[in-house]
């Protein structure tokens, strides 16, 4: 008799879970069928992206029952850093009015980034890259820069790494804008190498619907108003500019930190950039998911620029999950109390990237209430109450018997 009321309770429990782990999403895509049971891929697109923090702390798969099923979220750009060597460039530098420059010597054939190794600061500076062959002609490879070294918590030295398409000059400039203000502590410039990205995920990027623009110019500065279709995932910025044929200026990107936001009342500064006639006007910023955001370009004394074109992208990205073959399995989305799940599911090897296959989705839909719990694990609402029910009473009985066997014990 204790064996059944216990296993009574035990289900109860495993119910009441089961509406736990799908309780608060609210948005959802059935995947599709599997044909055989092992690993599988599922890109993130911005479809996705548009129901999902940035950090994809509510990104979920549940099978048939309602349970999770652990994935892996699978940067391939940043898988690629993880086993990067670092290499010592050699370079010097000088210190001219309001600059610091360096010039650093490419002893490879092609490179792709440099490494700026900084006693630990909280400044931030701007500063242009260039390319040589002979130290004299100097051809720009990216005018506008922020360097924003994050600290070293436990050392004294922090890395900033500069990014560029892959270049073959023999030697490289950095001219850093100091603005007449102390210079940074450089003790070092370093390279990092790796092996190659797999063909599929080399340089990918995941390009989002164009979004509307509005402008006003007001004063010395123009408010842009860029609003897109959903509030997708974004770390990428490029704009199309026009009205004035030589520029450069300050240019800050705000993300609305709440309701009634407009353009006397942008939100947060995440990013600050400058803007050129002679530079790709494609910038990275720290990844954000926002609907609308602003751009304010400060004019000075200049003619206002005309903003014609604003095109938003995020770094390719999915998510790996083994799945087996007969079941049905569905994507979570959009949950504000979600955090990180802490998975033991072992990170595939990198090298058998290319043999997992990519598994579609449907159509994304919104959660009535109850539906999930209903749809995959077959309990209706009376039943998630009679289960809660259920637990308590078995709880109060077991209490009820220690109580009457501790008595017991006091009256013996």
């Amino acid at each position: 008799m204790k064996k059944k009321w216990f296993s009574i309770f035990l289900f109860s429990l495993l119910s009441v879970c089961c509406f736990a782990q799908t309780e608060g999403y609210r948005f959802y895509s059935k995947l599709d069928s599997i044909p055989r049971s092992g690993f599988y891929n599922i890109e993130l697109t911005p479809a996705l992206s548009a129901h999902l923090k940035t950090d994809h702390s509510d990104l979920r798969i549940i099978n048939s029952r309602g349970k999770w099923v652990p994935h892996i979220l699978r940067f391939p750009a940043m898988e690629w850093n993880i086993a990067a060597v670092e290499m010592d460039m050699s370079f010097s530098r000088t210190e001219k009015a309001g600059s610091t420059g360096l010039v650093i010597e490419n002893r490879d054939s092609i490179i792709s980034n440099i490494g700026l190794v900084i006693r630990n600061t909280a400044a931030e500076r701007f500063c242009t890259l260039s390319g040589s062959d002979d130290r004299n002609s100097w051809f720009i490879i990216n005018d506008s820069i922020l360097i924003n070294p994050i600290p070293e918590e436990k050392g004294a030295m922090s890395k900033f790494r500069i990014d560029f398409p892959p270049s073959s000059y023999k030697f490289f400039k950095v001219l850093i804008h100091n603005n007449n203000k102390d210079p940074f502590d450089i003790k070092g410039v370093i390279q990092h190498t790796s092996a190659p990205l797999p063909p599929q995920a080399e340089n990918k990027l995941i390009q989002n619907p164009a979004p509307r623009i509005q402008q006003k110019d007001n004063g010395r500065i123009s408010y842009i108003k860029i609003s897109q279709q959903e509030p997708y995932h974004f770390n990428g910025i490029s704009l199309k500019l026009s009205g004035v044929k030589y520029f450069s200026r300050k240019a800050d990107l705000f993300i609305p930190a709440a309701e009634g936001h407009s353009f006397s009342n942008p939100g947060r500064l995440l990013q600050s950039f400058t803007i050129s006639n002679n530079s790709t006007l494609e910038f990275l910023i720290p990844r954000a998911n926002a609907g609308t955001f602003y751009l304010l370009v400060y004019n000075e004394d200049n003619l206002p620029v005309t903003v014609e074109e604003v095109k938003t992208w995020a770094s390719y990205c999915y998510i790996t999950s083994y799945l087996e073959k007969g079941d049905h399995y569905r994507i979570l989305m959009d949950n504000p109390a979600a955090i990180m799940p802490n998975y033991d599911l072992a990170r595939p090897d990198n090298k058998i990237l290319d043999s997992i296959p990519f598994l579609s989705f449907g159509k994304i839909s919104a959660i009535a209430e109850n539906e999930l719990t209903e749809s995959t694990a077959g309990n209706k609402k009376w039943m998630i109450w009679a289960a809660i029910i259920v637990a308590l009473l078995v709880l109060l009985y077991f209490i009820s018997k220690m109580l009457k066997d501790v008595d017991k014990r006091k009256t013996s």
